[in-house]
């Protein structure tokens, strides 16, 4: 291997620097696709990361116009001069990938400027679906360009996973006062709003956030059991045995969100992602 070959494109080195679980899967892409795996994991990023990067929400909405016109730039032939952007153009050019999905990307994430909590479980999935479905949808475009897949069992995962993910922020979403979990959820438990708003889980917060992980299983159990285990669809399908390490850990830890080893990066992953897609069981 040489030394060349070691070098990460901007979309890839940005993808391993801020979304590590996404990176990892997109290793098991197809070595042809890889590269637009990468780029279109590191436009959802930037997108997502919207709220995060601002003080203020109307920032935010600017920065979400700023993406909306980049995207209109690409598929109006006068794409900007951005790291994510001139890739995207490629990909977008390449794979024939549709621009509604980029829009909707972009739309689902002005929910994250309104700074309340979801008021509900079934806001909550309707959220996660809004904010990966359509870019399971692209990604489906990338790793079966000549195949037609149905992408609902792909989507369940996703919106499982992200679920998830959701949980393992709890900690940091609460502690800059930007709460994610319902508070109907937690206070039908029994759980105390002020109590998780300090980071302490009580009984009744566990039973919520209980609550939410299973609901992630079933949705992760629902799609492996509706998605072909094609092994070029492994990054689309390795969230699935992810999620379900992490929730087995989190039942582990009592349903508390708040325990540090529940956030932090896993180093047995990628051994179980080889063994996973090696025996085509998610």
């Amino acid at each position: 291997m040489t030394p060349q070959s070691l070098t990460l494109s901007a979309p890839a080195a940005l993808v391993r620097r801020h979304d590590l679980d996404r990176f990892r899967f997109a290793l098991f892409a197809p070595s042809k696709h890889r590269e637009a795996v990468f780029t279109l994991f590191a436009f959802n990023h930037e997108v997502a990361k919207t709220r995060e990067s601002v003080s203020e929400t109307m920032i935010g909405a600017i920065r979400l116009q700023w993406w909306r016109d980049s995207i209109e730039g690409i598929y109006s032939g006068a794409p900007r001069d951005h790291e994510v952007i001139g890739p995207l153009a490629a990909c977008v050019s390449g794979y024939g990938l549709p621009r509604e999905a980029f829009d909707a990307l972009i739309d689902a994430r002005e929910r994250d400027l309104e700074d309340r909590p979801m008021a509900n479980l079934a806001e909550t999935e309707s959220y996660l679906r809004a904010t990966t479905q359509p870019l399971v949808n692209l990604l489906t475009r990338v790793l079966a360009p000549c195949q037609s897949t149905d992408t609902d069992g792909l989507a369940d995962i996703a919106a499982g996973h992200a679920l998830v993910g959701k949980l393992r922020a709890v900690a940091f979403d609460e502690s800059v006062r930007r709460p994610f979990l319902s508070r109907e959820s937690l206070e039908a438990h029994g759980g105390e709003s002020r109590q998780f708003a300090e980071l302490k889980a009580d009984d009744g917060a566990r039973k919520a956030v209980r609550e939410m992980a299973e609901h992630a299983q079933n949705l992760i159990l629902r799609g492996v059991s509706r998605t072909p285990k094609h092994p070029h669809l492994a990054p689309l399908l390795l969230p699935a045995r992810q999620a379900r390490a992490r929730t087995d850990l989190l039942a582990k830890l009592d349903y508390d969100p708040f325990r540090p080893e529940f956030a932090n990066h896993d180093p047995l992953d990628v051994w179980r992602f080889w063994v996973a897609r090696l025996i085509r069981r998610y």
